[in-house]
Parts: C-alpha cells; structure tokens; sequence
C-alpha cells in the first residue's frame, strides 16, 4: 500500500511538472505501449515496454514503467559548442553499436532484443566532420566509450559501418542496411562482438508491397539460434508481430505507439 501511495505522489509531480514545462518550452511528448504473449511450457503475458519520451529544443526526458515503478531512461540536454560539435549531458545511452534503442518497439519489429541496453551517466560528444560520425563518452569510474561511423548509398541501398570501443576492452562492429532488392523494400542489422570470440547476431526485415503492410521476420546468432516470424501494421499506430525460434518457443506481440 505505501509503495502504491509513493508511486501515485511520484506520477502526479511527474505530471505537474510535465504540465508546467509544456507551459515554458516547445514540447513534443511521444510514447508506446506493448504486451508480449510467450507459448512455451506455459502461456505467460508481460508488458514488453510501456513508455513516455518527453523533447524540448535542446533536451529530451524518457521514462519507462515497470513493475508498478516509473522508472527515468534518459534525463539529459545539449549544447550545440559550435554547428559541428554537440556536447550531450546527463543520463544517457553509450554510443555503442546498434540494439540499445531496440528494446523500444518502434524500433524493433521482432519480439526480443540482441543484447540488453546501456545508459550511464556522464557527458558525450558528437560531430560529423567530412560524413563521419563520431560519438564518444565520458562518465564515472573514468569509463569512457566511443563509435564511429560512415555512411554510403549505392544502388539504392543505404549502408552505415561502425566501430565501437570502450574502457572495459570491448570492441563491436556494427553494419546496418536498407533499400529495395527487385522491388521488395528490406531493413538488416548486424553487430561483431571481436572481444567474445567474434559473436554476433544478424536480424532481416522484409516487406513486400504486395502483403499489404505484413513483414517477413528473419535472424540468426553465433549461438546457432535461428528466429523467424511475421509482421503486420495494422494502422500507422499498431503494430503486431509474431516470433518463432527451432527450439519451439512461439512470442507474440502488440504495441502501440503515440
């Protein structure tokens, strides 16, 4: 009962002062919500995300809910030092390959996530001097973590390359890729893991035009585990998708973003 009563007084100064800074600044507020469904030995139902993403010019305030708690993701603002050069600081994610912003369904069109993601207090910089894009940062503890990449467009195919590295050894190559291949639009994401015996995981999106807004789900792993599944949008809002692996586990998802 104490931990309920705490947690509305927190939701309500949470909303007054969303109320006030609406009042103050420009404000784009966004979010989603999603329900995962897993058939394995039982049938079990979880909230795969629910969340609040509130921007401002120069700043950005994300929260997630989970297990009755409101929990803050990011809490961090900017300052552009010249036009190439942003300095980031606050709570935020380590610029560090591609999967931490797929734990969000907007981003990821498959039920499950590569690898857990990461946000660590401290600051960051960006800039992207001659189409490179370089981020680095710098939080407690002297980590620090950086990436960088490049961006080329051939053939219609749009691809994007990165390195990343940080203070605990780590080193990942990350490739992502999308455009259309005999007319059949496709999104594919890889991430390299050089410091664990080069694992990795691969992950296909494809959408046909002719299936009417439904999406062939595709993946595989250094650990020889194979997802495949079905997508569909059912509005600009709703999105449905379904993921099956070899080893018999079926997970169905509905999210729904605002």
């Amino acid at each position: 009962m104490k931990n309920s009563i705490r947690n509305l007084i927190i939701s309500l100064a949470f909303f007054g002062g969303l109320i006030g800074i609406t009042k103050a600044d420009a404000l784009d507020v966004s979010g989603e919500f999603s329900t995962d469904v897993t058939f394995s030995e039982d049938v079990s139902f979880t909230s795969g995300y629910s969340g609040l993403i509130l921007k401002g010019d120069d700043w950005e305030l994300s929260t997630n809910l989970s297990d009755g708690n409101l929990n803050v993701e990011e809490a961090k603002y900017n300052w552009a030092v010249t036009e190439a050069i942003t300095l980031t600081f606050g709570s935020q994610a380590e610029p560090y390959g591609l999967a931490w912003g797929l734990h969000r369904p907007s981003n990821n069109q498959f039920v499950s996530i590569p690898r857990e993601h990461s946000i660590s207090e401290g600051v960051g910089i960006s800039s992207a001097p001659f189409g490179v894009g370089i981020s680095a940062f710098y939080g407690n503890d002297s980590y620090w973590a950086s990436r960088v990449s490049y961006n080329v467009s051939l053939f219609g195919i749009n691809s994007e390359v990165g390195l990343s590295v940080n203070s605990n050894d780590a080193q990942l190559i990350d490739v992502s890729k999308n455009g259309s291949i005999l007319g059949i639009p496709f999104e594919t994401s890889l991430e390299i893991d050089l410091a664990n015996e080069n694992a990795y995981w691969l992950r296909g999106v494809f959408t046909p035009e002719f299936a009417k807004g439904a999406s062939i789900l595709a993946g595989y792993n250094s650990d020889d585990e194979v997802l495949y599944g079905v997508g569909y949008k059912c509005s600009d809002k709703c999105f449905i998708s379904t993921e099956l692996s070899v080893e018999g586990d079926t997970s169905f998802r509905i999210s729904y973003s605002f």
